[in-house]
């Protein structure tokens, strides 16, 4: 179910929300919704944001994609390049 954002500070509140989320088992939810909330923001705002907007917007939603990726137990590049025996 998509929390989908009532104004465009409400991505805000939920990304917060997301970042200070303790609950491992709520971590998930969180990220969704503020993903879904962001991408909401972007979809509502393609003409009318700033570009610092925009950077706002795409550095929060990366946050989110990295933090959905950890939560899962993937590696990060460095981290299997590594593991290959490799220098990161």
């Amino acid at each position: 179910m998509s929390e989908r954002a009532a104004s465009p500070r409400d991505w805000r509140r939920l990304f917060e929300s997301a970042l200070l989320e303790q609950d491992h088992d709520e971590l998930p939810k969180r990220l969704r919704g503020a993903k879904n909330a962001v991408m909401d923001r972007i979809e509502d705002s393609f003409d009318t944001a700033s570009l610092a907007e925009r950077k706002l917007l795409l550095a929060a939603l990366n946050t989110i994609s990295e933090l959905q990726r950890l939560s899962k137990g993937e590696r990060t590049p460095s981290q299997t390049a590594s593991a290959l025996g490799h220098a990161a």
